[in-house]
C-alpha cells in the first residue's frame, strides 16, 4: 500500500519558496525547452521543484530554482512540483490549494490549481494530492519507469558532506531526502539524479546570450567600482558595498552573489570559502602592500554575472606581485587561444600550464619563479577552473565545450598567503570565443591605471 500523504509531506517540507505571482505570459521559449527535454527523456519523467527556502541573508529576493524557472518561466511560485512527462509530452504542475499560515499573506498572488496552465508555461496545474496518483499511473504502465529528480546543486553537496548524528546522509540533505522518498514510494522505478536540465541549460539560446551580454556589462561596471574603493585602512565591506551599489545603478536586482573583496591572507584559496560560515564575511581592515581577490557579479533578468581580478590594496603592485600578475595574464591568454567549439576544458587549462612552464625561466623575482612553478603543475592548482554562467553564477559544464556555452575561465592559485586570480565571462563560438565582460584591465599596469 502506498501513502500519498507521505510524499506530500516531503513536498511540503522541502519544496518551499516565496511568491507573489507568476510570469504574465508563457513565451514560446519555455515550450521549446520542454520539447527538448521530452526528446531526451523518451518514456521517462523529470521531476523538478520550485525554490524551497525563504529568501534571507544577502539575497535581494527570491532566488527561484534555476531549472524550474528554465522550463516554466515561473519566477514567483511557492511549493510547486513540476513533472515533465516524456511519453505524454506534457508539463504537469502540482501546487498546494492554499498556503499555510503567514505564507498566505506573503504570497497573495500564488496561483490556484485549475484545469489549464493559464499564464504558466505548463499544460495543467493540479493539487499536491494528485502528484502521487499521477506517478502511480505512469509506474503502473511501466514498472521500470525512469524518473529523474533534481540534485540540488551546491547546497546539496555542502549539506550532504555534513552527515547526521543518525548516520543517515538523507537527514542532513533535503535534496537527498526528497530523492530517497520518491525511490521508496515507487521502488520498482529507476530513480536517478537529473542531468537533462543541466545539459540543456549549458547551451544558451539567442535570448539568453543577449541578456548575458547585459549582465557582463553590468558586472564589469561593478568590478571597476570595486577597484576604486580599495585603499589601505579601509574595510573589505566598504568595497563590497561599492559593488552592490554599482549593480543597482546598472539596472540589476542586486549582486548575483555577495561580493568577495578578500585582502591579504583572506585572498589565498581556500580561505575565502570560510566567509560562507562567518556573519561578517571575513571582514578585516586592509593593509598597504597586500593583494586582494575582487570577485563580483550582478543579476539582471534572472541571469547571473561572475568576473574578477587581483587588486593591489594600495593601488600599486610591488615588483614580485607585478611579475606574478603579468604571468597570470600570459597563461590566461594562452588558455583562451585554444578556446573554441569542441575543445575540452582541461585542454584549455593545460595550455595555460604549458605557458607557465615556458615562461618560468624568464622570471626575475623569487615570487615570480615560485608562481611559475606552481602553475606548471596541475596538482598544485586544484582551484584553477572553468564553470558555466547563466541562471546561476556557477553552473556545471560537460567535459567538452560547445558553441553557445557561456563560461567563466577562472585561474586561481596562491603563493604563500597571497592569492592571485582573474576571471571573465566568455561565450564559446564555433571558431573561438567572445569576452562578455569587456573593457576591464588585465595587466598589472592596466589595473593600477584603472584604480587611479
Amino acid at each position: 500500500m502506498r501513502y500519498h500523504g507521505r510524499i506530500a509531506a516531503v513536498i511540503g517540507g522541502f519544496a518551499l519558496g516565496i511568491s507573489q505571482g507568476v510570469a504574465a505570459q508563457a513565451p514560446p521559449v519555455f515550450a521549446a525547452r520542454q520539447s527538448q527535454a521530452y526528446e531526451r527523456l523518451g518514456n521517462g519523467l523529470l521531476i523538478l521543484r520550485s525554490a524551497w527556502t525563504l529568501p534571507g541573508g544577502t539575497a535581494p529576493g527570491l532566488e527561484q530554482d534555476a531549472s524550474f524557472y528554465y522550463f516554466t518561466g515561473a519566477d514567483r511560485v511557492l511549493g510547486a512540483v513540476l513533472v515533465l512527462d516524456g511519453s505524454a509530452r506534457r508539463a504537469e504542475l502540482f501546487l498546494p490549494r492554499a498556503l499555510p499560515g503567514i505564507l498566505g499573506f506573503v504570497a497573495p498572488g500564488q496561483p490556484r490549481p485549475g484545469a489549464q496552465g493559464g499564464s504558466l508555461s505548463v499544460d495543467r496545474v493540479s493539487e499536491w494530492s494528485e502528484f502521487a496518483r499521477y506517478i502511480d499511473g505512469r509506474v503502473a504502465g511501466d514498472s521500470r519507469l525512469a524518473i529523474l529528480v533534481d540534485g540540488g546543486g551546491d547546497g546539496a553537496r555542502f549539506t550532504g558532506a555534513l552527515g547526521s548524528p543518525l548516520d543517515s546522509a538523507a537527514l542532513a540533505n533535503p535534496w537527498r531526502l526528497w530523492r530517497n522518498g520518491i525511490a521508496r514510494q515507487w521502488p520498482t522505478a529507476h530513480v536517478a539524479v537529473d542531468t537533462v536540465a543541466a545539459d540543456l541549460r549549458a547551451i544558451k539560446d539567442s535570448g539568453e546570450i543577449a541578456v548575458l551580454r547585459k549582465v557582463g556589462a553590468a558586472s564589469s561596471a561593478a568590478l571597476l567600482a570595486g577597484l576604486r574603493a580599495f585603499k589601505p585602512g579601509a574595510r573589505q565591506r566598504i568595497v563590497e558595498g561599492a559593488v552592490v551599489s554599482a549593480c543597482l545603478r546598472e539596472g540589476g536586482s542586486g549582486p548575483s552573489f555577495w561580493p568577495w573583496a578578500m585582502a591579504g591572507p583572506n585572498s589565498a584559496f581556500p580561505k575565502p570559502f570560510t566567509s560562507l560560515a562567518t556573519p561578517d564575511h571575513l571582514d578585516r581592515v586592509m593593509q598597504a602592500g597586500e593583494v586582494a581577490r575582487l570577485d563580483v557579479g550582478c543579476e539582471l533578468d534572472h541571469y547571473m554575472g561572475d568576473v574578477g581580478r587581483t587588486v593591489p590594496v594600495s593601488g600599486t603592485f610591488d615588483p614580485g606581485q607585478r611579475e606574478v600578475v603579468d604571468l597570470l595574464v600570459a597563461t590566461y591568454r594562452a588558455g583562451l587561444a585554444t578556446l573554441r567549439d569542441g575543445v575540452a576544458g582541461e585542454e584549455v587549462i593545460a595550455a595555460s600550464m604549458a605557458e607557465a612552464g615556458r615562461l618560468g625561466t624568464t622570471m626575475k623575482t623569487e615570487l615570480g619563479r615560485r608562481a611559475a612553478a606552481i602553475i606548471a603543475r596541475r596538482d598544485s592548482i586544484p582551484f584553477w577552473q572553468i564553470h558555466g554562467v547563466g541562471l546561476e553564477a556557477a553552473e556545471n559544464l560537460p567535459a567538452r565545450l560547445r558553441e553557445g556555452m557561456v563560461l567563466a575561465y577562472e585561474p586561481i592559485f596562491s603563493v604563500g598567503e597571497q592569492g592571485f586570480y582573474m576571471e571573465d565571462m566568455i561565450l564559446v563560438t564555433r571558431t573561438g570565443y567572445e569576452i562578455l565582460t569587456r573593457g576591464l584591465p588585465n595587466t598589472a599596469s592596466e589595473i593600477e591605471r584603472a584604480m587611479r
